[in-house]
């Protein structure tokens, strides 16, 4: 039998456990493309397949070579590799096994690089450290002195400098030469866009509101000038028959003079 769980959380406080989230997502993110890199959060690492089963659960440790589809425990029989890279993060109840029998037990399976971070200081001198396998046995890897920085160290294994700013443990890419986004980052950038696309959405509806208020405006005007068109062809036409009547009353009475003036020259000459 293989338990994918031991009984005990996670992490012993939040500060453990925020920091191995917030290193688990940025890694999770960076490899996304990748099917053959694992990143795997508190999975129990079965080592020895006994009888009995011999297990221990890193924080954190990243497989390279292996199918990144999740699992509920990690089998280094079964997968046929140790974790390349594993990273604790020190609570008052582990921090003294992050240095000793774990250290040595990542060095016996051939754990390529071996990091642990201490969030609340006073566990680890110096807070941020960490090992490389060479020849079989852990060499620990020195500060690269980044200025602004309280600490930094290498990882050849993801590519990334493992920066401890003073208050939180951070992944730096210098080919970008930016932080991995955290997922407290990620979330505040979601709720940023999420802001932006909603006042985009609102000034496109109070647009879409007056251009149909200008398009409303528009066929009341159209209206009220097929009226006034109505009017004036009304007006028009009552002119034009007026017109017309005068001009049938004046030609009466050109004929009514007419015969009159007949009648008068013809009354004149007798």
């Amino acid at each position: 039998m293989h338990p994918s769980e031991d009984g005990q959380p996670m992490a012993s406080n939040q500060k453990q456990g925020r920091i191995m989230v917030e290193c688990d997502y940025p890694l999770r993110e960076y490899f996304i493309e990748r099917t053959d890199v694992l990143v795997a959060l508190d999975v129990r690492m079965y080592y020895s397949e006994g009888p009995p089963p011999r297990d221990v659960a890193p924080d954190l440790f990243v497989v390279f070579g292996v199918p990144s589809y999740m699992r509920e425990v990690y089998r280094i029989a079964e997968e046929g590799k140790a974790p390349d890279w594993v990273l604790e993060v020190a609570s008052k109840s582990t921090y003294k096994r992050d240095v000793g029998a774990k250290k040595d037990l990542y060095e016996a399976l051939g754990v390529g690089e071996y990091f642990v971070f201490d969030p609340q200081g006073g566990l680890h001198h110096p807070r941020l450290r960490g090992w490389v396998l060479r020849a079989g046995r852990y060499e620990e890897l020195t500060d690269l002195q980044r200025p602004g920085v309280r600490r930094a160290l290498w990882s050849a294994t993801l590519g990334l400098e493992l920066r401890f700013d003073g208050s939180d443990l951070r992944l730096w890419n210098p080919t970008t030469r930016a932080y991995l986004e955290s997922i407290t980052e990620s979330r505040q950038r979601a709720d940023k866009e999420k802001a932006r696309a909603d006042k985009e959405k609102a000034r496109a509806e109070e647009e879409k509101a007056r251009a149909e208020e200008e398009k409303a405006r528009a066929k009341k005007a159209e209206a009220r000038a097929d009226q006034e068109k109505s009017r004036a062809d009304q007006e028009k036409g009552r002119a034009d028959e007026a017109e017309a009547k005068l001009e049938v009353e004046a030609r009466a009475r050109r004929a009514v003079e007419a015969r009159l003036a007949a009648l008068q020259s013809k009354i004149g000459r007798t």
